[in-house]
């Protein structure tokens, strides 16, 4: 079944994947090892690369900078298994708008 999923991206985005980059994979843009790469690089749109590194991608093109409290609080959800309400607190709370908190606990809870 995974693999049917992995042939299902090759076909999709014209990707070339072996059993062996299946079995053993690294992120080309981090060099860190994963279970998966499933974010597609934004500089070539050919190559997959683990889910920090499409976010840092995305985010950039976003125009949030390294400095940013809202890219280190999106980044610190990334890989953790977050759920989009997990996500948008993290934003939500990183704005530092006590308003936008409680209104965001109030809807959430």
């Amino acid at each position: 079944m995974k693999i049917t999923a992995w042939v299902h991206v090759t076909k999709t985005i014209g990707v070339a994947i072996t059993p062996e980059r299946i079995e053993n994979m690294k992120c080309p843009k981090c060099g860190k090892e994963v279970n998966r790469l499933l974010a597609l690089s934004r500089a070539d749109n050919k190559t997959m690369i683990c889910d920090k590194c499409g976010t840092k991608e995305a985010l950039d093109a976003a125009g949030l900078t390294e400095g940013s409290s809202i890219r280190k609080s999106i980044l610190a959800c990334v890989g953790r298994g977050s759920t989009p309400q997990e996500r948008v607190r993290a934003k939500v709370q990183a704005t530092g708008n006590k308003w936008a908190v409680e209104n965001f606990n109030a809807t959430h809870n």
